[in-house]
């Protein structure tokens, strides 16, 4: 009888979540398709900037990437990659735990793992949805614009240019657009949300170790990788300074305000719990049930309580 009722609150709770899970899908979908046109160049230009003749800031050669944008875009599983192996190696179950929860490490390591990344993808997604739209609604000519486009204007002195043709037919439709998108830099943005979401992981999720120096290292690591990817966005003539500036602090934002407030601060105990008296893990023991109560110092206790949540030392937990 019990399994019956167990099975028909499940089936209620899979049918709760068909529509918010449909609308993220949605949203989700909208959004990839998003980024995927914006990054091809696809969606049309929204402003179209002028130059000064005399602007030696857009007469820069193109030299290459030195970190290109499949490279930036795969650095962005190294962080869930790191989290997963993280949590897999790592976690432990509270002190709270019963024998039987030991058994269940495995499953409760995936479900924190999982939680951590997906406030990671979250963060990032509205980053990069911010800097996409940045870069159409404001535009600005990168550093090797007249090398890219080479116009069709005969420039003299210091006159301002607004209407003129690319004419460089060597380069595809994507890089001649894309040279009209320098502010912000994505590659920036990115590398320093990686680096600043991870470090702040590794010092708030990682238990204390007999070595002292691997967090650091790790640490100081992500740290070299952002300033690295920011700075060769300069030296390859893809950014002026101020769009690499510009880049850097919106993903120090994005990676303060996701660790702060998605996250909160990686404190598990801050996280939220469902209300609902029955919840379908059972292997972790997540059963709230009002009936089996104890009484300690004047206060109902159910039993057992979930393992992450903290024991004072004024409390004393029923298993």
């Amino acid at each position: 009888m019990a399994d019956v009722e167990s099975q028909k609150i499940c089936g209620k709770a899979k049918a709760r979540i068909t529509l918010p899970v449909a609308i993220d899908v949605i949203i989700l979908t909208l959004v990839a398709c998003f980024l995927i046109l914006t990054e091809l160049g696809l969606l049309p230009q929204v402003v179209k900037r002028g130059y000064y003749c005399n602007d030696q800031s857009i007469r820069h050669e193109y030299k290459g990437d030195t970190i290109s944008t499949v490279t930036i875009l795969l650095s962005g599983l190294v962080p869930i990659a790191l989290i997963w192996l993280t949590e897999a190696l790592l976690y432990t179950p509270s002190i709270n735990c019963t024998k039987a929860d030991s058994e269940s490490r495995c499953r409760g390591s995936w479900r924190e793992a999982w939680y951590w990344s997906t406030k990671y993808g979250r963060g990032l997604v509205t980053m990069l949805v911010i800097i996409g739209t940045i870069k159409i609604f404001l535009g600005e000519l990168r550093p090797h614009f007249l090398h890219t486009c080479k116009p069709d204007v005969v420039c003299e002195g210091d006159a301002y240019i607004t209407s003129y043709t690319c004419l460089n037919e060597e380069e595809s439709l994507y890089f001649i657009r894309d040279a009209s998108k320098s502010f912000p830099s994505g590659h920036s943005a990115m590398s320093m949300y990686e680096a600043l979401f991870l470090i702040w992981y590794l010092q708030r999720r990682v238990p204390r170790l007999r070595t002292v120096l691997t967090i650091p290292l790790c640490q100081m690591i992500l740290m070299c990788w952002a300033v690295f990817c920011s700075l060769s966005r300069i030296t390859d003539n893809r950014h002026h300074w101020w769009d690499v500036l510009a880049g850097s602090i919106a993903g120090c934002l994005a990676a303060i305000m996701t660790c702060l407030f998605a996250c909160r601060n990686f404190d598990a105990t801050r996280r939220k719990r469902k209300s609902s008296s029955v919840y379908k893990d059972h292997d972790h023991k997540l059963i709230n049930n009002s009936n089996a109560t104890a009484t300690v110092g004047g206060v109902s206790v159910g039993t057992p309580l979930h393992k992450e949540e903290n024991i004072t030392l004024n409390h004393v937990i029923l298993a």
